[in-house]
């Protein structure tokens, strides 16, 4: 992480008087994108703090956080409404759930899309709904390829028009795959209030865990939402430590789980219970090391990590796990690619190395 994203965290979360500080040495910074996810949150403490460009830029951004956020709400209600009536269970998650749950504040966390977790067994239901309202998926896919790959993948992106977008979610979070630690999603489901409609979204525990564990990962723009999001969770007193660890285990996600406890100790003064990595095997930390790589991965990389993605999917896909490694592998990445057949798996496989 740069130098001035950590200086910029700590004046907007560190303690007063190095938050104080933080402040000044921040101002005149360039204005990249990470740093503007924090402009709101520098104005929400330092509104009272004068003749400060940092600040006055936070004000602006607070003002288009909250109209921008505000923009989706029909679209959310529009489409929670409607998976309601086709039978088919929802839950907001990530940058929604918080704002409405969390925050109570719009002019805070910018939410971008819109994320709607389903069960797996309402998929294709919702996919009808999702069509027959106008909203397109990503790649221009249709219902069956969608249907398809959901062995493979956790969301599939769907847009209307130029500003609505909604990600669909069938499993919390990538590499997420074990139906039980989706189940404890659900059951431990909280209520919300979108404007007079109850929704569900995550307990704090499950916000947390998925917090935490989405933002381990390399993004083409330095994540620092992460940061508000865990803090303000931690500092409402909620969260159910041996929850959160029984869930990474689980989902064997504890090394990006103890990895990102690990950054916020050592950066702020939070209480955290860390209970290690649960024994983790070595494959996750290689696993974890691929994941903090540049993209585009190089070809060897990729293989890593489908190997990797087979590795978490297998003991839960009913064919996979009875057949031979060798065999699953080569049937996981036909079903990746979308091929028909193994020959054509090969050749989208070419493709790709070269």
């Amino acid at each position: 992480m740069e130098s001035r994203h950590e200086l910029l965290l700590q004046a907007c979360f560190g303690r007063a008087a190095d938050s104080r500080r933080a402040l000044a040495a921040c101002e005149g910074i360039p204005l990249d994108a990470a740093v503007k996810q924090l402009l709101p949150f520098v104005y929400h403490k330092w509104k009272g703090f004068a003749n400060n460009s940092l600040v006055e830029a936070g004000h602006r951004a607070y003002l288009t956080t909250w109209r921008q956020n505000r923009e989706p709400l029909t679209a959310i209600r529009e489409v929670l409404t409607g998976l309601r009536k086709e039978g088919a269970d929802c839950m907001l998650l990530k940058g929604a759930a918080l704002t409405l749950r969390h925050y109570r504040d719009y002019g805070l966390r910018n939410m971008g899309d819109f994320d709607v977790m389903i069960r797996p067994e309402d998929l294709e239901r919702a996919l009808r709904f999702l069509r027959r309202h106008g909203w397109v998926a990503e790649g221009e896919c249709g219902a069956d390829a969608i249907v398809r790959q959901s062995r493979v993948r956790h969301v599939w992106k769907f847009s209307r028009g130029e500003t609505e977008h909604c990600d669909l979610h069938w499993r919390p979070l990538a590499q997420c795959n074990s139906p039980k630690a989706t189940e404890m999603f659900w059951l431990g489901a909280e209520t919300a209030d979108l404007d007079g409609l109850p929704v569900k979204v995550p307990c704090a525990t499950d916000q947390f865990f998925h917090t935490c564990v989405h933002a381990m990962h390399w993004e083409w723009t330095p994540n620092l939402y992460w940061f508000a999001d865990a803090l303000v969770l931690l500092g409402q007193g909620k969260v159910d430590w041996e929850r959160a660890w029984e869930i990474a285990r689980h989902s064997q996600t504890t090394v990006r789980f103890a990895e990102a406890v690990a950054a916020l100790k050592a950066r702020f003064d939070v209480r955290i219970v860390d209970l290690g990595d649960g024994g983790a095997g070595k494959w996750q930390r290689r696993e974890f090391e691929v994941m903090q790589k540049a993209c585009p991965l190089e070809f060897r990389d990729r293989i890593r990590w489908h190997a990797y993605h087979f590795r978490r999917l297998r003991p839960h896909d009913p064919v996979w796990k009875g057949a031979p490694v060798w065999a699953g592998f080569a049937d996981y990445l036909r079903v990746f690619l979308d091929a028909a057949n193994l020959p054509e798996t090969a050749r989208k496989v070419w493709a790709e190395i070269r």
